[in-house]
């Protein structure tokens, strides 16, 4: 099964005809529009099994899967944390789409990994969290944004999802550290020069078959992130 989790930096009733040539199974896109609003017919026949959270039309956070995939809607209360959608997978597997964007006044980019933190803490018991799960999306989270607090609160959500046996798969498949990274999932204003890795996928070391992040100047046409495609 082939994954991609992409933030399209909006206007996704018109790029996802650009991320569907990768052929995927499951799309978990972060700042895309709610196609049950789009004016888009193409866009809305691209949505045809999905499940799609935000606080306006325009952008929050979806997964589109193709017809064949059944998801499952899991019900656990988001405790007031956004955004975050867990589903289960051909009773298969979980997966927990992420887009880390809290909504409080004042909240700055040093608190984003503990959103993610809070929200492990909230539903570890309820047997959501496992070794066989993913966890795929714009986690905002790169040691060298902010200062080092933020860098502080991304190992405690590290050590965190390591009590179920998840690991940061592109770190561990290319044998990389946190903040040295060789290749960047985020591009500030679109810049190369301006290069962070705030996009992660988190599996069991064993889940992931393979994992690419592809070059950045073709997707800086359509977004400033670029696509993490994955394999299971």
């Amino acid at each position: 099964m082939k994954i991609i989790t992409w933030n399209c930096n909006g206007k996704f009733q018109e790029s996802f005809k650009e991320i569907i040539k990768e052929n995927a199974d499951i799309y978990v896109i972060q700042e895309c529009g709610n196609p049950s609003e789009s004016k888009s017919d193409d866009y809305r026949q691209f949505a045809s099994n999905y499940f799609w959270v935000g606080a306006n039309k325009h952008r929050g956070l979806g997964i589109f899967a193709r017809d064949e995939v059944n998801m499952e809607l899991v019900d656990l209360d988001d405790e007031g944390l956004r955004y975050f959608i867990p589903v289960k997978v051909n009773d298969d597997f979980n997966l927990l789409g992420i887009w880390t964007n809290p909504d409080m006044e004042g909240t700055k980019v040093v608190h984003y990994p503990k959103e993610v933190t809070k929200y492990y803490e909230e539903h570890k018991d309820s047997g959501f969290f496992n070794e066989d799960m993913i966890m795929c999306g714009d986690f905002n989270c790169d040691v060298r944004l902010v200062n080092k607090t933020h860098g502080k609160n991304v190992y405690e959500m590290m050590d965190k999802l390591s009590e179920v046996g998840l690991v940061d798969v592109y770190h561990y498949l290319n044998d990389e550290i946190q903040g040295e990274e060789s290749k960047s999932t985020f591009f500030m204003n679109r810049k190369l020069e301006k290069p962070f890795h705030l996009d992660h996928v988190f599996a069991s070391p064993d889940k992931i078959k393979d994992l690419e992040i592809p070059e950045p100047e073709y997707w800086m046409n359509f977004s400033d992130h670029v696509p993490i495609i994955f394999e299971i």
